[in-house]
């Protein structure tokens, strides 16, 4: 199994996406070298500070 972590991923969520939006994150993760979930969940921080959403 996978290290411990406080905020273990147990959920699982599918959507359909396009082939470019799928390549858009893969592009993402590989610059910033890491698997395209962070790249998502980075992504979605940004959002919510654009929209001043707090938690």
């Amino acid at each position: 199994m996978g290290r411990p972590t406080q905020n273990p991923r147990t959920k699982k969520i599918g959507f359909r996406m396009s082939p470019k939006e799928i390549d858009d994150i893969q592009k993402c993760a590989d610059t910033m070298g890491t698997q395209r979930v962070n790249a998502v969940v980075e992504g979605i921080e940004l959002l919510k500070k654009k929209l001043n959403i707090k938690e």
